[in-house]
């Protein structure tokens, strides 16, 4: 009844202005008529519990039943959510701050903005010639800024801008691996490592690539970064990338994506699965994952990782999702 009642909730709030623009989106890219198309999302929200952005992200509208029906839907993925993160430990990962206490040895030295003393700051900022300062709360790179050390008069002042707009987790601009680097220098580019934990083991759902585009400071596609399937198995770069806007890029910035190979991936699913174990009534995480040239280091946890990251009609030409997996690992 529960998930029934989301469903419904889903149904009545949904927005037409952006359920127009993806009718427009689908029209655009096969031609069909909008008024089937309008009916089809209705179906598809009521048969398989997707969104007017699945249908248009997954790539519904070139698909059997047989074939949407593997998907990891909006629905499906706050049903998984539901069986495996106990919400009272939501705010582990959604307060950034205690994230970074309760996660601080698989970090790089972050600093906590409320707190900080101007002596801390000045610690903090020796040797740096920027850091990264977000909102405490935020997600889809929301509310982050890259701030210069060079435009502030003193560490005091930083802090002071820091606290006014409420920019409070510090974080260093982390060095890169070379080989991170070369696909967009000025971001600091992520894997997203999801896993699941069940019956004390831990799994992985699947790895993603997110890049920085056109000189942006951000990796996360909502501030106009790229995506792209990485193969769990090899490390390796197996789809082209796409963004918020449905444009496919083969090439980045130059390089071919398809086939490169991303370093130290078993180092970093290694530490995806230990920190997987730290809070083992949270089962169901997205950690991002920066590749320094000594190793991994954790950036964040998702608790509720998006279904889009990973089930984008690019990436999965063969036109299966992610729904057989939990189904199969949660004995639905």
């Amino acid at each position: 009844m529960a998930m029934i009642g989301y469903v419904a909730r889903v149904l009545t709030g949904v927005r037409f202005k952006k359920m127009n623009h993806m009718i427009d989106v689908v029209h655009q890219k096969c031609g069909q008529n909008k008024v089937r198309t309008f009916f089809d999302m209705l179906w598809c929200a009521v048969r398989y519990g997707a969104g007017y952005y699945d249908y248009t992200m997954f790539g519904f509208y070139d698909m059997t039943g047989a074939q949407r029906d593997t998907y990891l839907t909006r629905v499906r993925n706050k049903k998984v959510s539901n069986i495996m993160n106990d919400m009272a430990h939501d705010d582990d990962f959604d307060d950034k701050l205690l994230f970074n206490v309760r996660f601080a040895k698989y970090l790089r030295r972050p600093l906590n903005g409320e707190t900080a003393t101007p002596e801390q700051m000045a610690q903090f900022l020796e040797g740096q010639e920027a850091i990264f300062a977000k909102i405490n709360h935020g997600s889809c790179g929301n509310g982050v800024e890259k701030l210069y050390v060079k435009d502030f008069e003193s560490p005091a002042a930083m802090l002071d801008y820091i606290r006014e707009k409420k920019l409070v987790v510090l974080e260093h601009v982390q060095a890169q691996h070379p080989d991170m680097a070369r696909l967009h220098p000025q971001s600091v580019n992520t894997m997203r490592i999801c896993t699941d934990l069940v019956d004390g083991q831990v799994h992985i759902a699947y790895i993603t690539l997110k890049m920085g585009r056109g000189g942006g400071v951000c990796d996360n596609s909502g501030q106009g970064g790229i995506l792209c399937r990485v193969d769990i198995d090899t490390g390796k770069i197996c789809s082209p990338a796409t963004d918020d806007y449905f444009n496919v890029f083969d090439k980045h910035p130059g390089i071919p994506l398809v086939g490169y190979q991303l370093p130290m991936i078993e180092e970093a699913k290694a530490l995806a699965c230990q920190a997987a174990l730290e809070i083992p009534e949270v089962g169901h995480v997205g950690w991002d994952m920066a590749i320094t040239p000594t190793g991994p280091a954790i950036i964040e946890g998702n608790d509720f990782p998006g279904t889009d990251l990973c089930q984008l009609a690019p990436f999965c030409p063969e036109k299966t999702g992610l729904w057989p997996y939990y189904k199969e690992l949660l004995h639905l």
